[in-house]
């Protein structure tokens, strides 16, 4: 190619790539963001739950059969242990990112260039937008999940999202939407059925587990296992 003429051909690639990409990226980053009570409010349990007049449950019904998603959860009502966990594993330079860690994401698209196995550098900011718009979660026009452009997207969206939401907000509604295992989705779900605990109730063990199950939500049992004491040794903290 004329345009390039010195640069090798994986470096051409990618800065094709950024040329096609980027009005593509800047026009969808456009979107509004929704609110966060709108959100909030749009995550209906998918159990309806018969109680009796002190309170006891006394039967539930799956309402949606899809996805398991019990009531909304407040962050001052989550684990400390949970919040520690999630981010050493997913994000640990969220309070500073202003929803992208372009250290993180240089060296991501840096690695990606040269190495068959790919490396994410998704912050929480960014996998909330995906959470939040499935054409950010998934590849588009037949591209695979993290390509450039879907990269890209995330991180103008991420940025958007910061600009409306607090810090607080995206870190409560991103525990409140994640999957994390099978059909269970947000930490009420995931607490309950893994671990017959509330959110509020979650130990370091517990907490561990799910943090790892983000990146992996249906590994198998030892994998899972393997990962949560690589984190918590890295938090420098005891696995039970």
């Amino acid at each position: 190619n004329p345009d390039f003429p010195a640069l090798p051909a994986r470096l051409r690639r990618l800065a094709l790539a950024l040329l096609i990409v980027g009005p593509l990226a800047a026009a969808h980053a456009t979107q509004p963001i929704p609110a966060f009570a709108e959100v909030k409010a749009g995550a209906a349990p998918s159990v309806a739950v018969l109680l009796a007049r002190d309170g006891t449950p006394l039967a539930e019904r799956r309402v949606n059969p899809r996805v398991r998603r019990l009531e909304w959860v407040g962050l001052p009502h989550l684990s400390p242990a949970l919040k520690e966990a999630l981010l050493a594993a997913e994000d640990k330079r969220f309070f500073e990112h202003s929803g992208v860690d372009w250290r993180a994401f240089a060296g991501s698209l840096w690695h990606n260039l040269w190495y068959d196995r790919k490396r994410g550098a998704s912050t929480l900011s960014m996998q909330l937008a995906g959470l939040l718009d499935p054409e950010l979660a998934l590849g588009r026009g037949g591209m695979p999940r993290r390509s450039l452009g879907q990269k890209w997207d995330q991180a103008l969206a991420a940025q958007a999202l910061e600009a409306r939401w607090t810090k607080e907000q995206i870190l409560e509604a991103y525990l409140n939407l994640a999957p994390f295992r099978g059909d269970l989705q947000g930490v009420h779900a995931a607490a309950r059925a893994l671990f017959g605990k509330s959110p509020t109730e979650l130990g370091r063990a517990e907490s561990l587990i799910l943090a790892v199950l983000l990146r992996g939500p249906n590994a198998r049992p030892e994998h899972v296992a393997q990962r949560a004491c690589v984190l918590a040794e890295r938090i420098n903290a005891p696995a039970a």
